[in-house]
């Protein structure tokens, strides 16, 4: 059987109530095929008004909302996992729309686009090359923002460690650190997370060996596999000095920001004997040491 296509959301922004009707009488054609809309005058709520919606896209009036400025428009486009932007002007800008595709915009439409096929083309381009990007990331062997490895290239290293380790009968440790980021003063917060970031992947490779691996991992989390590290004493040490090193106020622009940190830590063999397993064993451990107040780090 196969599965229902997503329903198409397109959340405008704009108060211009000329645009507004054209773009309602856009969502609905003839065979009674709707798209679900609605009209906002802010961009920043429109965002999260559809931000678990899949099917939904963003269409910034810039007549009205002055979103013509790349400047502007990337600020608004640096969530990479939220709804596409679509720009709509009052005529096409050959000269501009490579600038405005370059911060971030999915498309850029003018007044004779809107029409039910047109709209419902756009959008669906708009979703399509929202998922390919998507897609791309989760495959690229480097996270843009810490220069780590990523999760899908760690997966492969970590098991590699596991026939290494199994036909070596030797020792490894897996630690998966995450941070509390709602420490973080609202004002700053989404310009100093990736700041603080890179800050902490620069700092856990500063303390480990040259054989020991630091990735990025899901949600904004690093991994540590540290190979050939037999004694519990010594992962024991060292989380505690990624703790501390983390803990340590970072300068981000006019002020010092703090934010603390947990580690779950899983021992090969002990703690498992696949990657996966591992993996799932840490996780356990890291969610212990989430409700510590202190000594937040905790083995499985």
């Amino acid at each position: 059987m196969n599965a229902k296509p997503t329903p198409l959301t397109v959340a405008l922004v704009s108060t211009n109530p000329g645009i507004i009707e054209a773009v309602r009488k856009a969502c609905f054609d003839e065979g009674g095929h709707a798209i679900r809309f609605s009209a906002i005058a802010d961009a920043q709520k429109a965002q999260v008004e559809v931000e678990d919606q899949d099917g939904a896209c963003i269409l910034l009036d810039c007549s009205v909302n002055g979103w013509s400025s790349p400047k502007h428009l990337k600020k608004l486009a640096e969530r990479q996992d939220g709804a596409p932007l679509l720009l709509l002007g009052a005529e096409r800008w050959p000269d501009a729309e490579r600038a405005m595709s370059d911060a971030g915009a999915a498309d850029v439409l003018a007044p004779s686009d809107l029409t039910p096929n047109g709209l419902r083309r756009a959008l669906r381009y708009a979703l399509a090359r929202r998922d390919s990007e998507q897609q791309l990331r989760r495959l690229a062997l480097f996270d843009p923002i810490s220069d780590l490895p990523s999760q899908v290239l760690f997966w492969e290293i970590l098991s590699l460690a596991v026939r290494r380790a199994r036909r070596n009968r030797d020792f490894f440790s897996v630690l998966l650190i995450d941070f509390n980021w709602s420490v973080l003063p609202s004002d700053v917060a989404e310009r100093a997370k990736p700041v603080l970031y890179r800050n902490f992947a620069d700092r856990i490779k500063s303390l480990m060996r040259a054989s020991d691996t630091v990735a990025s991992f899901e949600r904004s989390q690093i991994v540590v596999l540290a190979e050939s590290m037999p004694r519990v004493e010594d992962v024991q040490i060292v989380a505690a000095k990624i703790l501390s090193d983390i803990n340590a106020p970072v300068a981000f622009e006019d002020r010092y920001l703090s934010v603390s940190a947990a580690i779950g830590i899983a021992l090969y063999p002990t703690s498992g004997s696949t990657a996966e397993a591992l993996i799932s064993r840490a996780s356990q451990a890291l969610s212990s040491a989430m409700e510590r107040p202190t000594n937040k780090f905790v083995f499985v």
